[in-house]
């Protein structure tokens, strides 16, 4: 990933994004330790990810990329289509990773496969969400676009979250693996939506939508989260996320290749 210049108007993009982010976690941080988790529920929620990897996240990028090779081309074109190749690849290993963690709770029954998880993965929560993004994206072209990769894996949360499992033994190991084994290709994700936005010169009144757009996704995937995880969270609980309750997740500025916003400040009055 390429270095990413910190200015005033993504910080605030990512100051306005980090209190739900914190939401976010504090689902599956209610989830692992409560009295509703069964292995029902695991299972539940494991085969509700394996669909959100295949059919959200490897099926899109495919079907672009083969739309551009079956079509006219040049370079930028390959270079688009090379780009959904790594992206798919990526995705469907998650998808193996979480599929995997599904078969091994099922013991001899069923095997999750994608038929399977289009009859019986999807949600309405998500289903809101995808439609939400497909919304934006129809409304706002390249910012809606960019919202959606912004708010994928929502700072990867549920793979830092489920991280920390490891050494409980049992599923809770598995998960943890299949957790860690995303981790790092999801940050990458969330990166995409924010390269190359100060290249394009974008106005401050585009930030703010930007901002709004991102914002109004995370806030639904609290709600689909919690759904996924079968309500560990109440209404109230949830409402209260959304309205950006919890404390701000702290951002990795250099682990994403952007300088802290006081060292930016510093420079830029230099």
């Amino acid at each position: 990933m390429a270095q990413i210049e910190t200015s005033s108007n993504l910080t605030r993009l990512i100051d306005a994004n980090a209190p739900l982010w914190a939401g976010e976690a504090e689902v599956f941080r209610a989830y692992w330790d409560s009295p509703l988790r069964t292995r029902k529920t695991d299972q539940l929620w494991l085969l509700r990810q394996a669909y959100k990897e295949y059919w959200d996240g490897f099926i899109p990028p495919l079907e672009r990329m083969q739309r551009m090779v079956s079509g006219s081309d040049s370079a930028s074109i390959r270079q688009a289509a090379l780009a959904d190749a790594y992206t798919a690849t990526e995705e469907y290993a998650h998808y193996c990773f979480f599929a995997d963690a599904y078969d091994a709770l099922q013991g001899d029954a069923r095997l999750v496969k994608p038929e399977v998880l289009r009859e019986a993965g999807d949600w309405a929560e998500n289903e809101y969400l995808m439609d939400l993004r497909r919304a934006h994206k129809a409304q706002y072209g390249d910012l809606g676009e960019r919202a959606h990769r912004f708010t994928e894996g929502g700072y990867c949360t549920l793979y830092r979250e489920g991280m920390k499992l490891q050494g409980r033994g049992g599923i809770d190991d598995i998960i943890a693996r299949a957790c860690a084994a995303v981790y790092e290709d999801e940050f990458d994700h969330m990166l995409m939506g924010i390269a190359g936005l100060e290249a394009k010169g974008i106005a401050d009144s585009e930030w703010e939508i930007l901002a709004a757009l991102s914002t109004e996704q995370m806030r639904y995937r609290i709600r689909m989260r919690n759904a996924q995880f079968g309500y560990p969270l109440s209404e109230q609980q949830v409402q209260a996320l959304c309205d950006g309750a919890a404390e701000p997740l702290p951002f990795d500025y250099p682990r994403a290749g952007m300088q802290m916003p006081d060292e930016a400040g510093s420079k830029s009055r230099l």
